[in-house]
């Protein structure tokens, strides 16, 4: 008896602390692990995804540019894994544009859920433009910055550069509409995505490839000549305005003011089948 006692007692010890305050005292649990968090998530089969900085070498007025982007892939090379590209762009201020942001959250978030089921995605890191000094130039340098990244990727994974959607919140948005009407540099693109941007009616009847347009209510992309809801849905070339949607979210007033990842997958995922 003695020494089941004595037993009970030293497996107390080793799994409850003594904690002493004044005359009680109180025990709880311990609990240790050698388990280590992975730094990628990896699915039952082992495969890997990958999230790391990419480049592309770019020439540009008669120098080469090193073009980075940021890349999202599985390292299982299966079919189930290369669907198609996707490549985002990010907001920017019109006036004065920087480098095109890799950190965006609407991006990250949009490129996470891509290769998860089963894309190759990227965010570029577009070249500073004139901006709204030089529209139209602007348009056409962010336009052939996301092409060097497709035609990249598109080599890289054996993607056929075809099965690809560009996408741009915001500036590049603005931009990637006015490219996709007066530039033939990403026709070869399934469709655009274009969250909380607008372009003129003149533009859309011009589109090459379908659009899918989203913003909050209160028309804070438009102004300038640029639409944005039905105006701009009803201007859009007959020829890609049945798989293209332009779509006024009421629950938000702000400009970008909501979350829409699920909403730019689920396009991505139909001009994609």
């Amino acid at each position: 008896m003695k020494q089941i006692i004595l037993t009970s007692i030293l497996l107390l010890t080793i799994n409850l602390v003594s904690i002493a305050q004044g005359n009680r005292t109180y025990y709880k649990k311990t609990f240790k692990t050698t388990k280590i968090p992975l730094s990628h998530p990896m699915n039952q089969s082992g495969n890997q995804i990958v999230i790391k900085n990419d480049t592309v070498v770019c020439p540009r007025g008669g120098n080469n540019i090193m073009l980075v982007y940021k890349l999202f892939y599985n390292t299982d090379a299966a079919s189930q894994y290369r669907k198609g590209i996707l490549v985002m762009g990010s907001g920017n201020n019109e006036t004065t544009p920087t480098e095109g942001s890799l950190n965006g959250a609407s991006e990250n978030a949009l490129c996470n859920k891509a290769v998860q089921d089963g894309y190759v995605a990227a965010i570029v890191r577009y070249t500073a433009g004139p901006g709204i000094a030089n529209w139209n130039a602007s348009a056409q340098l962010l336009a052939a910055d996301f092409d060097a990244c497709l035609s990249n990727i598109s080599t890289k994974f054996n993607i056929p550069k075809s099965n690809s959607v560009a996408g741009g919140v915001s500036y590049a948005g603005f931009m990637l509409l006015t490219a996709n009407a007066y530039y033939s540099t990403l026709n070869y693109c399934k469709g655009i995505l274009a969250p909380c941007s607008a372009t003129s009616t003149d533009a859309a009847s011009k589109f090459k490839v379908p659009v899918y347009n989203i913003c909050c209510k209160g028309g804070h992309e438009n102004g300038n000549g640029n639409e944005t809801g039905s105006v701009l849905y009803n201007a859009i070339n007959p020829a890609v305005k049945t798989k293209s949607e332009c779509i006024i979210d009421n629950s938000c007033q702000t400009h970008c003011g909501n979350n829409w990842t699920n909403e730019l997958f689920q396009k991505m995922q139909f001009w994609l089948q």
